[in-house]
């Protein structure tokens, strides 16, 4: 494959102070067929081995879709062969590369979505809508104060339990993942220093849900 050929598709920018990103997504389900030559084209020799291990063929297939759109769009950016790119992990386990570009990269169902920024790191993620149960539980577990508020804020406007509690949990692993931090290895002030965005308007404005009621989503930078 050559250089400059992208797997997914452009979803647009997205912008907040100090710091612009890119967004791009693939379905899984639409680049499935061509898994084995990305592999073969776009993967690095890691990866390749990696996906050795994978015994469920749309976990496999999952993986490959998710490394050629990030190997795809980074190759573009920085004029190296996707498979040459490489790409390390901070301590924390966040993915990296050297050539002074952020990216971060969420899948939900069948949607995958990556960020790019040459500003700031950056984080993103994606929630497919589904029944999440025992949301009060969840929320007494993993949320802030104020994130109980803004759930229950959502939920007076009249927003189902379960996409509220998604809403939240979005936001909130946008930020961790811009700090390339765990849920609990965030300071207070750390979290507050991370400028974090809905991505609603982005995640509407694509060609229709896949595979359920619809996405949402979320970007940080810190």
């Amino acid at each position: 494959m050559a250089r400059g050929v992208t797997v997914g598709h452009c979803l647009g920018t997205v912008s907040a102070p100090a710091a612009t990103a890119e967004l791009w997504f693939a379905w899984v389900g639409e680049r499935a067929g061509d898994a084995e030559r990305y592999a073969r084209e776009l993967l690095s020799e890691e990866e390749r081995q990696h996906l050795d291990g994978y015994r469920i063929r749309d976990a496999a297939e999952r993986y490959v879709v998710t490394r050629a759109l990030i190997r795809s769009v980074l190759s573009d950016r920085l004029g190296i062969a996707a498979p040459d790119i490489r790409v390390s992990r901070t301590d924390t386990g966040k993915p990296v590369v050297t050539e002074g570009i952020h990216f971060n990269v969420s899948h939900s169902g069948e949607l995958v979505l990556l960020a790019i920024s040459e500003e700031r790191p950056v984080g993103v993620d994606v929630e497919r809508k589904r029944l999440v149960l025992k949301v009060q539980a969840l929320a007494q577990r993993w949320l802030s104060d104020g994130e109980r508020i803004n759930l229950a804020k959502l939920r007076e406007l009249g927003i189902d339990e379960s996409d509220s509690f998604l809403r939240i949990w979005s936001l909130k692993e946008a930020q961790l993942k811009a700090l390339g931090v765990g849920i609990s290895g965030a300071s207070r002030a750390e979290l507050h220093r991370v400028h974090v965005l809905p991505l609603d308007e982005h995640l509407d404005a694509m060609a229709g849900p896949r595979d359920g009621g619809g996405y949402v989503g979320a970007i940080a930078f810190a």
